[in-house]
């Protein structure tokens, strides 16, 4: 190497050292494998993302509201992953009180039900939830059971099928929605229309401008719409476009599947959507 290269590589490593962090939650995170299929990802204080991949990844979220209070949307695909996640809870920050809350009907909105009342913790729906759970569920568990007939899906087709659809036990109206205040944080569960089910809710942590939007959300690499047999996809993007203006200051979206980001991914949810639907109309 000449003299000049020397040089050249070492403005160009000084020039690296030189360039700022990465700023945001994504700077921060810290991600803590509780199994195989199963991390907790903090991407701010108190504030927890919870992957569980069992059987495709699926987003919950898990937020300290207070020092006596966790509220975890999404109660996990299994009970298996729910007893983890409340043992790793207790674990962590001692007997909180926490509480459930369901966003559709679907297995990855509700699968550690069961589990979570069995401990006595209050797990919340809305009435039409909880209406599909009692008319669906068995037809549900028999879709799930259908796809995992083969060998190589032996451990999901053993998990579900003594899996119980269980409808929450804290029931309000959908169209009335949801306001918790535990704390000085407000928790409000919002349903704009029919998206990716006719049940599915979004909920909102006021003070920390957190939306989780779970599958009505599509994450920013998603080139489709997903599982749409329940999905009502000509309201879908009308039902998208109120999130805009009712949480235009949120400054952290989750999806049900995938990456985080901001209002983008309600933005790209929208665009998605409307370019499958005038696909389709040709």
């Amino acid at each position: 190497m000449t003299g000049n290269e020397k040089l050249r590589v070492t403005l160009l490593f000084l020039a690296l050292l030189a360039l700022p962090a990465a700023s945001g939650a994504m700077a921060n995170e810290k991600r803590i494998t509780l199994s195989e299929n199963l991390s907790v990802t903090e991407i701010e204080k108190d504030v927890f993302i919870i992957t569980h991949s069992f059987p495709w990844p699926s987003n919950s979220l898990l937020i300290r509201v207070s020092n006596s209070d966790c509220i975890l949307v999404n109660t996990l695909c299994d009970n298996q992953g729910a007893r983890m996640l409340v043992d790793w809870v207790q674990n962590n920050f001692g007997e909180v009180n926490l509480i459930g809350i369901n966003t559709g009907f679907h297995v990855d909105n509700l699968g550690g039900n069961e589990f979570l009342l069995s401990k006595g913790i209050a797990v919340y729906g809305s009435n039409l939830t909880a209406k599909l759970i009692t008319e669906r569920g068995q037809a549900e568990k028999s879709r799930l059971l259908e796809g995992f007939k083969s060998p190589e899906n032996k451990k999901y087709y053993d998990a579900y099928k003594d899996l119980t659809f269980v409808p929450p036990n804290r029931i309000f109206d959908i169209n009335e929605g949801l306001h918790l205040k535990i704390g000085d944080e407000d928790v409000n569960v919002f349903y704009p229309g029919p998206s990716h089910t006719i049940d599915n809710v979004v909920v909102y942590f006021s003070k920390r401008k957190i939306l989780f939007g779970g599958c009505m959300i599509k994450s920013l690499d998603s080139k489709d719409a997903g599982y749409t047999a329940d999905a009502d996809m000509q309201k879908w993007p009308r039902s998208v476009e109120k999130l805009l203006s009712i949480y235009k200051d949120a400054k952290i979206v989750v999806p049900g599947h995938g990456d985080y980001g901001d209002t983008g991914l309600i933005k790209h949810t929208i665009e998605l959507l409307d370019k499958i639907n005038n696909q389709s109309a040709k």
